[in-house]
This record gives structure tokens, C-alpha cells and sequence, in this order.
């Protein structure tokens, strides 16, 4: 036990005097203040030793955040794109729907993508990846749509050459003053087969091919005076008689509505006009079955 005070003497010459008084609290003081600092030391030393595993929590948490920020803006990209990708398509099925003459679905409806939610931290590795693997189908599936529709563009790319190459185009303006068939002669008493039609125009009136194909006759044939003789694909040609002048030749090639001949009166003829035949196989057929009114 510390006494309460203790008195010091000093001894000398000049006899004993006292030199101070040393009292019970003057050790106390300091060693409470050395407590004091000691238990302050251990506390910092203890958030001292915790403090980098702190911050190296503190940094794995910021950096799940900034890879969960990164995935958000991939997502967002990527809903961005396939949204994009959905629009062209839906303008694609428009254009097959018009040339199809079939109404297409509306392209705002399937163009339009809802933004995800985006998941929150607990499972977000889990949702993100199934939302991933979601966005990955998707897109192949879209693909393959895409695929089977450029396709079909091709059938219908096919199916225009098609309909280009057979004779639907009437080759001059004018009103018909004798059909396909059998008929009265224009020459004479007694009938005759007609095997094409008879279209009455002026005299050097422009006239067209009714199809695409490649003359393969432009010359002088007895009867039908001048003729041109256009071969199209199917098996099908088309001939036009009694011409004033003809503009092209053996080999070439013609376009549908080319401008090939004028309309005149050569030949066996009674007027001015044009005589037009669709043969198929070589066989003479009724040329309305192909021409558009």
C-alpha cells in the first residue's frame, strides 16, 4: 500500500531541511495516464491489425460493383442491339407483306424491347448469367429467322424473274378486232383458225415485248410479213407479225416493255395492225391466258 503522502528531508550543512512532499496521487496520475495510453494503444493496434482486412473487404465490394455496373451496361448494349436487330427484321417482314400481298405484324410491336431489371447484389451472378444464356438464344433464334426469311426474299427474287420472263405485258395499245380461236376469214367465205390476236393500232405504233427472252427470229416470214420471235424461259415464245420495221436482232437480248418493233401492214394483212401469238412448246395457245388486263 502506497502511503497517502511521504515526506523527503534532505541532509547538509546547513542541517536537515525538507525538500518536497511526494503524496500517494502523484504516482497514481501517471501510472492512470500510462493505463490510459496502454489500453488506448491496444485498441488501435486491434482496428490497426483489422483495418486492412477492412479495406480489402471495401475493395471487393467496390469491385463486385463495378463488374456488376459493367454487366448493366453489356445487358443494356446488348438489349440496345437486339432491339435494333428485331426493328430490321419487322421492316423486312413488311416489305416480304407488301410484295406477298399479305398484311405484315405491326413492326413497332415486335421491334419493341422492354428494358431487364437489373439484378440486384445477393443473385446477381446467377441472374446475369441466365440472362445471358436468355439473350444468347434469342439472338441465335433471331438469326435463324432472319435466315429463313432472306430465303424467302430469294424465292420471291425467283418468283419476279419468273413472272418478268412470261409474256403478261400487252406488246401495244390498242383494242383487239379478232380473238384466239376459230373465226370467219377476213379473206373470203369460210373460216379459219385464228392462233393469236389481232390488235388494232395505228399505223408505225410502238410496240413492246410482252416479256423477257432473247430474239430468236427477225426477219421476212411469207404471210406474216415482217416478224420477230422472242424465246422466254418455260418454254414459251411470243411473235409479232405484220410489222412496219422491227429495232432488233437475232441474239439479243430484251427486257419486258422493251420498245422492239413498229406496228405496220406487211404480209397477208387487211390493215394496219398488229398480230401477236404465245406459243408453248411450238404450239400456238390463247395469249390471254398470260396477259394482264
Amino acid at each position: 500500500m502506497l502511503e497517502r503522502e511521504l515526506e523527503i528531508f534532505l541532509h547538509g550543512p546547513g542541517g536537515i531541511r525538507r525538500l518536497f512532499i511526494y503524496r500517494r496521487w502523484m504516482f497514481l496520475a501517471p501510472a492512470l495516464v500510462l493505463l490510459t495510453l496502454a489500453s488506448a494503444g491496444a485498441w488501435l493496434w486491434r482496428f490497426e491489425a483489422g483495418y486492412e482486412t477492412l479495406a480489402a473487404r471495401r475493395q471487393a465490394a467496390l469491385g463486385r460493383l463495378v463488374a456488376q455496373k459493367a454487366a448493366a451496361m453489356r445487358l443494356r448494349e446488348r438489349m440496345r442491339l437486339l432491339g435494333e436487330e428485331a426493328g430490321r427484321i419487322a421492316s423486312f417482314n413488311a416489305k416480304l407483306g407488301i410484295m406477298l400481298d399479305q398484311p405484315a405484324s405491326d413492326p413497332g410491336t415486335m421491334g419493341e424491347t422492354r428494358a431487364p431489371r437489373l439484378p440486384g447484389t445477393a443473385m446477381g451472378e446467377a441472374l446475369g448469367r441466365r440472362l445471358f444464356d436468355f439473350l444468347e438464344a434469342l439472338s441465335g433464334r433471331m438469326a435463324r429467322e432472319e435466315a429463313a426469311q432472306q430465303e424467302l426474299a430469294r424465292s420471291l427474287i425467283d418468283r419476279k424473274l419468273e413472272f418478268l420472263a412470261k409474256p403478261t405485258l400487252w406488246p401495244a395499245r390498242g383494242y383487239v378486232t379478232s380473238g384466239f380461236g376459230s373465226r370467219r376469214s377476213p379473206f373470203g367465205r369460210g373460216g379459219d383458225f385464228h392462233n393469236g390476236v389481232d390488235i388494232k393500232v395505228p399505223l408505225g405504233s410502238p410496240v413492246y415485248a410482252a416479256g423477257a427472252g432473247r430474239v430468236v427470229e427477225a426477219g421476212t416470214v411469207a404471210g406474216y410479213g415482217f416478224i420477230v420471235i422472242i424465246a422466254h424461259d418455260y418454254g414459251l415464245e411470243t411473235v409479232y407479225a405484220h410489222l412496219k420495221k422491227f429495232d432488233v436482232k437475232v441474239g439479243q437480248e430484251v427486257k419486258r416493255g422493251q420498245l422492239i418493233a413498229q406496228s405496220g401492214n406487211s404480209g397477208r394483212s387487211t390493215g394496219a395492225h398488229l398480230h401477236y401469238e404465245v406459243r408453248a412448246g411450238g404450239t400456238p395457245i390463247n395469249p390471254r391466258q398470260y396477259l394482264l388486263d
